[in-house]
């Protein structure tokens, strides 16, 4: 079972913080769903997970052991990102040969499968794949690697939604043939969010929000109505946004308990999408979960 202890994480560049003071936990066979906005620190923590980056600050570890630097811990990871992936003069199976030798689970029939299934031209060059098949060749060497912590970041640029959809259902079946740790960075929140086991947003360097899938589902909750009788419900729960127009309130709670008032408000459940704008809008006005 892997282990990444993420412990008072900064990392700067030059005059910019990218991540400030990050400590989290994740743990166990699970798919989650690292999210955030552009510039809110996703890349930057995956890149020091995947050992390509050292931390300012703090100390990330797998399994309790470092993880830049540390060679038998990077062959663990498997890290898939949005661009960059493999050498332009290679082929694809050139490429996916080099990722045999690096990844000691690695599946070749499993490679091979999907190469079909993607039909993806085993003898053309990188460099001459459309931007759809360059993800294509991202999933199947993610997939194939069957590396214990596997992490695609925004993996399907220029997949249809054929081809995204075929994405998901590997993903849910690789999951149940060999359990690992998946970390998927997406702005797709809405197309993916029902594969997620675990969710984190990160904010402008921080951490916002980890949770269990279905536990946030069920603690956050959007109300409506006038502005006293909000307030009432509002009451005793964490206030993660609001907003008033003319004489109705809106406001999205974070639940510490049983709502008491909920025939006097209307109230709807919050999508992981308006979630992350509610926490982003939230963060900005100075506010703390």
């Amino acid at each position: 079972m892997m282990k990444i202890q993420v412990r008072n994480v900064t990392k700067k560049y030059k005059n910019k913080l990218a991540l400030n003071n990050v400590s989290f936990t994740i743990e166990g066979s699970k798919i989650v769903g690292f999210l955030g906005h552009n510039g809110a620190g996703k890349t930057t923590f995956l890149n020091l997970l995947s050992g390509i980056i050292p931390t300012t600050n703090g100390d990330l570890e797998v399994n309790g052991k470092p993880v830049f630097n540390t060679a038998s811990v990077l062959r663990d990871i498997c890290f898939i990102a949005e661009t960059g992936n493999f050498q332009f003069e290679m082929t694809v199976e050139q490429s996916l040969k080099a990722n045999r030798y690096f990844y000691p689970n690695w599946d070749e029939d499993l490679a091979r499968e999907l190469m079909n299934t993607f039909a993806l031209p085993p003898k053309s060059k990188v460099r001459n794949l459309s931007k759809g098949m360059g993800s294509a060749l991202g999933i199947i060497t993610g997939l194939a690697s069957r590396a214990p912590i596997t992490i695609f970041d925004e993996p399907y640029i220029g997949l249809d939604v054929a081809a995204r959809s075929k994405f998901y259902d590997l993903l849910i079946e690789e999951q149940e043939i060999q359990p690992r740790l998946f970390i998927l960075s997406t702005h797709l929140i809405d197309e993916v969010s029902n594969l997620f086991d675990e969710v984190l947003i990160l904010n402008e360097g921080e951490l916002l929000l980890q949770k269990d899938y279905f536990e946030w589902d069920e603690t956050i909750l959007a109300i409506r109505g006038s502005s006293e009788k909000v307030a009432i419900a509002a009451a005793g729960h964490e206030v993660i946004y609001e907003q008033e127009f003319m004489n109705e309130k809106m406001a999205v709670l974070y639940l510490k308990d049983q709502l008491f008032n909920k025939d006097e408000v209307t109230s709807e459940r919050v999508s992981l999408q308006d979630l992350l704008v509610y926490l982003s809008k939230q963060q900005k006005g100075g506010y703390a979960i």
